[in-house]
């Protein structure tokens, strides 16, 4: 492993003659495409409307490029050497590997959006490009779509093949199946993947309980391949960087993320990626994290906190510490991200200090200063709650297995030595209080400290396992057909979940889509019968699974009703990229009531399916949240393990009006027993379609790494606001509300009647149907929501963009007038 230098170098800018690049729009996307070797200059605001130019180009324009057998290697996000199969797939070709990282805007973005993302991503590639150099190589880079950029680069250097990755997640195979169509005539594209599981199966017990191998991480190359001299010539020396800085990456991706966006979004979307106004200043997060974001910073960085040697005084602690307190008021854990992808050397660096960081010594003296240590424990224990226990592992450590500076095989083989190191000493037998306290202190490096250690590593290796599972599971199935429309994969926030999708909007339509949001315990595919049917009538239609659901991953989390109405707006600004019709089921119809309310300029009608929620007359949201009130975490653990004795309902008082209406449901996907026959128990009209299909996949998903973990964080959910007071005062715009009335969890009939009082925006419409309508019933939950877009949505709409879009969702639906009151009851 390469010894990596503990903080970032300053980045030059390549200088050059010549400047020239063309500008492209690909998907309604505009990138400068290099034409010769020139500096990626930030434009000035005054020159924002011109071209980008780009640097990294291999051969002067009017150059006849060299016709060599090279073979491409294509970094993605696998941004490292150690345990890097694609290595050895590449150089065992005939000819030179040239190792390429395009950076395409529309594709990195949500990547280098968010807080440290761009820093991460930069100062990731600079270690590489160092790895890359110490060992006879180098990384070449370009800037532009990946169709037109890596079919140029094969053209120009003669390439025989091109070596990448296997990707699972839908933008990016589309990516990669384009740039591969665009390759010149017979240069292939061979991916490699590297799993940690040497077996695939649906079922994660069962495959646990085949035992399967754990695949071992390849070595770092010692050499590598020299670079053709076309490819060399463009490298230059490495001491001008790599010439290209956090703020411009940041810069072209906001660029390109505001083209792909429906113009209504924009502003939706530029509050929630703290864009501002898409400016060039490079501010990714809250106002002040930029200032402690910066490629050339050489101190005061929270890395070192975590990567200074055994016994040093660290260079100064109070500096460390104090830059750790300023960070914890911004945005720490962005930053201390970031730093921890910086390359291979700093995250394995940092691995170590995670285990370790409780350790001491009798005598009182740790790995690192008392003032860093306490940084440290600051930093996880802002994580490690009751209701997210070691969930600083994701928040730390998440970053850099999105970038591959670490591979899961690594990160497993890392934690499985610590687990695997020698117990402590026996206990010892003398009464003597001094004696067994100095064991406990003392002892293989502390009892306590290894306890909670091993805890640790423990952690890490059930996430690159529970990873590794859920990415061989969703490879099987990404493109697949599904009831009528195709399963899809997308990352959040380095979290991979699917979608079902249908499009049947004509090209050019002004329809919303239409988004519909499962409940607790089900998953995208509950809505098997509706996706096609809605898409045949004229729209684009997509069902994702939330977070800890279904096939989705299910990492330790802060899970609730804000996390998932968050997911929902970023599936929305991500993927579907237009305003959307929301339905929701169960806890889903209030998650989806929360994101129309709290981003309603994402959403243009809600439709609640047997929503969740309390109702309650007069409410008002306080202006400080109320603490959460939860059981001791020993009763949670006991009692979630225990879950048939919350078959009846609530759990705490305040918790009642969310769990109390879905609380059954939900427990289904946990239960061991017959599920199918527990699920008829809310399919009363029509119990058949709670088929063994259905029952088979939420006891799959409850099977699952993680899932219990997603029942626990029930008991920390915050105190909901009144659903009623999201529908009609928060989003104002139209509402239907679809009530099955023969639900067995709640009085449902009573329910819908207190909605329709309460929220003079909602029309109420009831169903001869239980808990699901929408599986139930789906030609009538199909036929309703299609009324109620064409009767009442599209009107507004209408009203609204007459007026010039000012008035607010209540007011533009009061504007609808005669067609809108024409669909209420």
């Amino acid at each position: 492993m390469l010894a990596q230098s503990r903080s970032a170098r300053p980045l030059a800018t390549c200088s050059s003659s010549s400047r020239s690049a063309e500008q492209h729009v690909i998907g309604g996307r505009r990138v400068a495409v290099p034409r010769a070797a020139a500096p990626l200059l930030l434009p000035t605001a005054a020159a924002r409307a011109g071209p980008v130019q780009l640097c990294r180009s291999s051969a002067p324009s009017g150059q006849p490029a060299q016709q060599q057998q090279a073979t491409l290697l294509w970094y993605k996000h696998d941004l490292r050497l150690d345990d890097h199969p694609g290595w050895q797939q590449a150089a065992a070709a005939a000819g030179p590997v040239v190792p390429v990282f395009c950076f395409d805007p529309a594709r990195y973005a949500q990547l280098v959006l968010p807080p440290g993302g761009a820093e991460a991503l930069v100062r990731a590639l600079t270690s590489l490009d160092r790895s890359l150099r110490q060992r006879g190589s180098a990384l070449i880079v370009r800037v532009g779509p990946w169709e037109q950029q890596l079919p140029a680069l094969a053209a120009q250097l003669g390439a025989a093949a091109v070596v990448a990755e296997a990707e699972v997640e839908a933008d990016w195979c589309a990516g990669v199946a384009a740039a591969a169509a665009a390759l010149p005539p017979g240069v292939a594209l061979k991916p490699w993947s590297a799993p940690l599981l040497a077996a695939v199966a649906d079922d994660f017990r069962e495959l646990k309980k085949q035992r399967p191998d754990m695949l071992a991480p390849l070595a770092a190359p010692a050499e590598l391949p020299a670079l053709p001299a076309a490819a060399a010539e463009a490298t230059g020396d490495g001491s001008a960087g790599l010439g290209l800085t956090a703020a411009q990456l940041r810069q072209l991706a906001a660029e390109a993320y505001k083209d792909a966006l429906h113009p209504q979004l924009l502003p939706a979307a530029a509050a929630k990626q703290g864009l501002g106004g898409w400016g060039a200043t490079g501010s990714s997060g809250s106002g002040s994290i930029s200032a402690s974001f910066s490629e050339e910073e050489q101190g005061g960085r929270l890395i070192d906190t975590l990567n200074v040697p055994p016994g040093s005084n660290g260079g100064g602690s109070s500096g460390a510490a104090a830059s750790a307190s300023a960070a914890a008021s911004r945005s720490w854990d962005a930053e201390l991200a970031a730093e921890i992808a910086a390359g291979e050397g700093p995250v394995l660096d940092a691995l170590t200090r995670y285990f370790c960081h409780l350790e001491t010594t009798a005598g009182g003296s740790g790995g690192s200063s008392w003032e860093e240590q306490a940084a440290l424990a600051e930093a996880i224990a802002q994580f490690d709650m009751p209701a997210t226990p070691d969930g600083c592992f994701p928040a730390l450590f998440g970053r850099a297995l999105a970038l591959g500076v670490v591979s899961k095989r690594r990160l497993f083989a890392e934690a499985a030595a610590v687990l695997q190191q020698q117990p402590e000493q026996a206990r010892p037998e003398s009464f003597n209080p001094l004696v067994q306290l100095g064991w406990l202190l003392t002892s293989g490096g502390g009892a306590i400290a290894r306890q909670r250690r091993q805890r640790k590593a423990a952690a890490a290796a059930a996430a690159a396992e529970a990873k590794d599972f859920h990415e061989q599971l969703a490879a099987g199935r990404e493109g697949r057909a599904a009831h009528g429309a195709t399963l899809h994969h997308w990352r959040w926030r380095g979290l991979l979940t699917d979608y079902l999708a249908a499009q049947g909007a004509p090209a050019g339509s002004t329809r919303p889509a239409i988004l519909l949001c499962h409940g607790f315990g089900a998953f995208s595919e509950h809505y098997r019968g509706n996706v096609a049917a809605l898409a045949a009538a004229g729209y684009d239609v997509y069902a994702p699974t939330l977070p800890g659901y279904g096939r989705a991953e299910k990492p330790v989390l802060p899970y609730g009703q804000d996390l998932w109405r968050d997911f929902l707006a970023d599936f929305v600004l991500q993927v579907v990229r237009r305003p959307v019709v929301v339905a929701g089921n169960s806890i889903g119809g209030f998650i989806s009531a929360s994101m129309a309310g709290d981003y309603p300029g994402l959403v243009e009608g809600l439709v609640l399916l047997n929503s969740a929620g309390k109702i309650e007359a007069g409410y008002r949201p306080p202006a400080v949240p109320p603490p959460v009130s939860a059981p001791p975490p020993f009763v949670v653990d006991a009692v979630s393990r225990g879950l048939f004795a919350f078959l009846e309902g609530d759990v705490t008082n305040q918790h009642d009006v969310i769990i109390g209406s879905c609380s059954t449901s939900g427990l289904f996907a946990f239960l061991e027993g017959d599920v199918t026959n527990q699920l008829r128990r809310v399919y009363p009209v029509r119990p058949e379609r709670a088929d063994e299909w259905l029952g088979g996949e939420i006891a799959r998903a409850a099977r699952d790494p993680g899932a219990l973990g997603v029942f626990r964080s029930v008991f920390y959910l915050p105190k909901p606001r009144a659903l009623n007071w999201l529908v009609a005062t928060a989003f104002g715009k139209p509402t239907l509300v679809l009530q099955g009335v023969k639900d067995p969890l709640n009085n449902a009939p009573v329910r819908a009647e207190e909605l329709g009082r309460s929220c003079p925006n909602a029309e109420v419409v009831k169903l001869d149907a239980g808990h699901c309508p929408h599986d139930e019933v789906p030609d009538q939950f199909n036929s309703q929501i299609l009324r109620f877009i064409e009767q009442r949505v599209l009107p507004a709409m209408e009203a609204r963009q007459a007026r010039g879009g000012a008035r607010s969702g209540a007011a533009a639906e009061a504007a609808a007038g005669a067609a809108a009151a024409a669909g209420k009851p």
